[in-house]
């Protein structure tokens, strides 16, 4: 992998080596400390871009400690994702439910049919696990509330909320 970047970007081949190795016995862990603070696989993709850059960087024989600035890489590479997700919401407000959806402004489209298509779900559901869903979700009433006012048990409030779920998710095509 690193072989063929060094001789590109004018790099010894100590350098390449040298990288090799850093990357060998860092990655490892970089990539689990990671793990613990990024979704998914973002943190072997982090790692992959610190990487890059510390191999863009050119010779690493000019830096006194390459693992240190290799951290400060990482840690700047953190910066800039907090810092975009920041400029970024994350949750996107539903019928009063904050759903995770990724929020850009080309997403929009996307967003106000997901929005009509969640309604549409909403409405075409049974009156009364239209009620309990609303009450529940909308409303934030308990189950055992819910179960008192409407004269159910709370079991049947569960069951209509679970319903309720399994309905919207078959209409917004989610299993």
């Amino acid at each position: 992998m690193l072989d063929p970047v060094g001789p590109a970007l004018g790099v010894s081949s100590e350098d390449d080596r040298r990288l090799a190795a850093i990357y060998r016995e860092r990655a490892p862990q970089l990539v689990r400390y990671l793990r613990t603070r990024l979704r998914g696989g973002e943190g072997e993709d982090l790692v992959q871009d610190a990487f890059a850059r510390l191999a863009r960087r050119g010779s690493l024989s000019a830096l006194q400690n390459p693992e240190a600035y290799l951290k400060r890489i990482i840690r700047n590479l953190l910066i800039d994702r907090k810092r975009r997700a920041a400029v970024r919401p994350q949750l996107v407000e539903l019928d009063g439910n904050q759903l995770h959806v990724r929020a850009e402004q080309c997403d929009g489209i996307e967003l106000a049919q997901l929005q009509a298509e969640y309604r549409s779900a909403v409405e075409s559901l049974p009156p009364r696990t239209r009620q309990v869903f609303l009450l529940h979700r909308v409303e934030g009433q308990s189950m055992k509330d819910i179960a008192a006012d409407l004269e159910i048990s709370t079991r049947t409030a569960e069951w209509h909320v679970a319903q309720a779920i399994l309905k919207i998710g078959e209409a917004l095509g989610r299993p």
